[in-house]
């Protein structure tokens, strides 16, 4: 039996593609128990068994999205212009792809409902369960079960969707990093010449909600305010949200 195979033997990991277990090895020095230690920091926290069975609604059981009021949060995002003319939000949007979406596609419904939706997520299991959820209810959406380190098959993704094309990163970022360091950076870099607008999440407190983190991530700020526009930033449910366009 291989290591990865060996890793994959936990159900939480059994549907990761090989190519994140592998990366996860590496970093863990081909030691098994620091592998699964290092995804379940990443994965584990969401693939709990409640989740990878289906139980119960999806968004209210994941840890990170039962803090968001969908409704509220969507309509912070995606806003019509303002009095003076301007856009609050994002007012047009032909497509959202969804980076490492895990749960996320079961919002579907409130977001704007000319949207093209695409969740990318690297749990097969998850992927599963949302491609059931859109047929089910006849959704324009689908999920694909993809690594997001494979950067040209998500740059693939994003060149044949509708624009305007609206790209989610939502609690994202911190793990890309933990994973390769400085990854995140070519990685918003690649993405943003494939669509033209970038939605941005980052944690203020822990999964549980009870500890706010002390981290301000000025190198990512700094990185966005020097190569592109930050339209809008603010605070809702835990989370820092910056809205991110082209220069």
């Amino acid at each position: 039996m291989s290591l990865v195979e060996e890793v994959k033997k936990k159900k939480e990991f059994s549907g990761l593609p090989d190519s994140v277990v592998e990366r996860a090895l590496k970093e863990s020095d081909d030691d098994v128990k620091e592998s699964r230690k290092l995804l379940r920091k990443y994965f584990g926290v969401f693939l709990t068994n409640r989740v990878l069975k289906g139980k119960g609604d999806a968004l209210s059981v994941h840890v990170s999205s039962k803090k968001r009021d969908y409704v509220e949060f969507y309509s912070k995002i995606f806003s019509p212009r303002d009095d003076s003319g301007e856009p609050d939000g994002i007012d047009e949007v032909g497509s959202v792809v969804d980076l490492g979406c895990g749960v996320n596609g079961f919002s579907y419904e409130y977001l704007p409902s000319e949207a093209e939706y695409v969740g990318v997520e690297a749990a097969s299991q998850l992927v599963d369960q949302m491609n059931e959820f859109f047929d089910e209810n006849s959704f324009n959406a689908k999920a694909v079960c993809l690594d997001l380190f494979e950067v040209d098959k998500v740059l693939d993704i994003l060149k044949v969707q509708r624009k305007p094309r609206v790209v989610f990163l939502f609690q994202v970022i911190d793990a890309l990093e933990n994973m390769k360091r400085n990854f995140s950076k070519d990685f918003i870099s690649a993405v943003m010449k494939e669509c033209e607008v970038l939605v941005i999440s980052l944690p203020l407190v822990s999964l549980g909600g009870g500890k706010k983190f002390a981290v301000k991530r000025k190198w990512l700020m700094d990185f966005l305010e020097a190569e592109f526009v930050v339209e809008k930033d603010f605070e809702m449910f835990g989370e820092r949200v910056l809205i991110v366009k082209n220069s």
